[in-house]
């Protein structure tokens, strides 16, 4: 007879509720330029960002990656560890815990030009505090070496389904000069977790299995039974991902101060994206999968990836 873990009271609410943060941490520095679209015989959903524009015309990039190092440690180490740390506050009022999980999780970055950890971290901000996905996999606590990238997808991220099923989201992220090499890597990268070939896709499902990121342990028994392959609630688990594609765009604009030509090229540099995102979803088979796609153009990814290392203290 198979053991059945009691599930806690709404199990929807008490899932959703481990999303940490607000969607305004980064909306005054990541605007959106349009609604969201679906794009047309699809199930992804496009979302278009630019980096906000300051007073003295320069594009926030510096006040952006303060705030992806700021949440590193959220990134990188489980809830259980941080709960830890928060008993310690409380009992002795010292944050030192939380002053070394800080070190910890940002000693995990790799030091080097072009990593893509900082697209990663950015992925992470914008699935948890945008699309309330609440990190299932902590995958850069698994690190032993911090000169070694994490190998497989990006993040594992979770939510109830309006039907009931446990939908699980893989994240991949990719910052490249060129949007066409971003895209196509990209969808390349995430194509193998979500198509019917699931090798990399149970690889991970093992890693959530074994290193869940959940620190109720009545949440924690209620979600593992989806990744118990004698519980016929294994059956009930949908994959989707969320992509983050970056790319430089050479005449950066501001948002609230565009004039009618540059509103006309960029609508049209938009439309080019998404026809972008829709051949490649085609040539993956992804159609029929429900992907969540961020697409942001940067004056320059490597300034970014710069001025995320140097917010980590890695400069």
């Amino acid at each position: 007879m198979i053991s059945v873990a009691a599930a806690p009271p709404s199990f929807q609410d008490s899932l959703a509720a481990l999303a940490r943060g607000e969607q305004a941490d980064l909306s005054h520095l990541l605007p959106s330029y349009e609604l969201p679209v679906s794009l047309p015989g699809t199930k992804t959903t496009v979302r278009t960002h630019f980096v906000a524009v300051d007073a003295n015309g320069e594009p926030a990039i510096d006040m952006l990656a303060d705030v992806m190092a700021f949440a590193a440690m959220e990134f990188c180490v489980p809830r259980t560890r941080l709960v830890q740390a928060a008993k310690s506050f409380a009992d002795t009022g010292s944050p030192s815990q939380f002053a070394r999980l800080e070190k910890q999780a940002r000693e995990l970055f790799v030091d080097a030009d072009g990593t893509g950890e900082g697209g990663e971290l950015l992925l992470f901000l914008l699935m948890e505090r945008v699309l309330k996905l609440p990190q299932l996999l902590a995958k850069m606590s698994l690190k032993t070496n911090s000169n070694v990238h994490v190998h497989g997808s990006d993040g594992v991220h979770a939510r109830l389904g309006s039907d009931g099923v446990l939908e699980l989201s893989w994240g991949e992220s990719k910052l490249y000069k060129s949007n066409s090499d971003a895209i196509a890597d990209c969808f390349g990268s995430i194509a193998p977790f979500l198509g019917a070939v699931d090798d990399a896709r149970r690889r991970d499902l093992l890693l959530v299995r074994d290193n869940l990121n959940v620190d109720d342990e009545a949440l924690a028994a209620h979600i593992l039974q989806y990744f118990d392959e004698t519980n016929p609630k294994v059956l009930d688990v949908r994959w989707n991902g969320a992509c983050l594609i970056g790319f430089d765009y050479a005449t950066y604009p501001d948002l609230k101060k565009m004039a009618d030509d540059e509103s006309q090229q960029i609508a049209k540099a938009v439309e080019r994206w998404h026809k972008s995102v829709s051949g490649r979803l085609t040539t993956h088979s992804l159609v029929d999968v429900a992907i969540d796609v961020f697409c942001i153009p940067f004056p320059s990814v490597d300034a970014l990836r710069k001025s995320v290392r140097k917010s980590l203290g890695l400069l």
